[in-house]
């Protein structure tokens, strides 16, 4: 009997044994699964991190190229302002030229370079100091009369009034002067075709 006892005493410490292993071991698996954890925990975070300076670089490489375009756009516009500029600026020396060129040629001052116009048309006829064009923009007819001051000229040569044949198309800037309309310079832009 003692030997039952004592094979029983024997089965109940290494079923005790056992069952102190098998909580050991879970526990061993417990704290794994912890640090595990713990791993992955600090993995998603470091991703994160990569992940949220990832996108303030791109965010920073926007806005640098958004402001890059923006400050190429201002110069580009700054430029086309110092065109204008510029074109405004030699419009207004071509213009004092012309009025200076008109004064020259013996406008009556102010008043007469104010009066100043230009017509582009067909010559009627001529004879003497005088000739008809018909105006392209309105089909009218202006009485001109040249003087010793015009200028005659085709393809920047100078040209008598007896040389242009009725039918050419002309361009020519005058001044009222008086009841007349006195040519300050006649430019003819289209000779008449000879036939052949």
């Amino acid at each position: 009997m003692m030997a039952v006892t004592a094979v029983a005493g024997m089965s109940l410490v290494v079923t005790g044994c056992s069952k102190r292993d098998n909580v050991e071991s879970q526990r061993q698996d417990v704290a794994e699964a912890q640090m595990e954890a713990q791993q992955e925990t600090a993995e998603i975070r470091q991703d994160a991190r990569e992940d949220i300076a990832s996108t303030q670089t791109e965010a920073q490489e926007d806005i640098a190229g958004t402001q890059r375009e923006a400050a190429e756009e201002v110069a580009s516009a700054r430029q086309d302002v110092q065109e204008e500029r510029d074109d405004l600026a030699e419009a207004e020396a071509e213009r004092r030229e012309d009025l200076n060129d008109d004064l020259a040629l013996g406008g009556s001052g102010v008043a007469g370079a104010a009066a100043a116009s230009s017509v582009s048309g067909r010559v009627l006829s001529t004879g003497g100091d005088e000739l008809t064009v018909v105006d392209t923009r309105n089909n009218k007819q202006l009485e001109l009369k040249t003087n010793d001051q015009t200028r005659i000229l085709h393809n920047n040569q100078p040209l008598k009034l007896d040389d242009i044949e009725e039918g050419a198309q002309v361009r020519a800037s005058y001044v009222q002067d008086g009841e007349d309309m006195v040519v300050r310079e006649l430019t003819v832009t289209q000779p008449v075709q000879k036939k052949k």
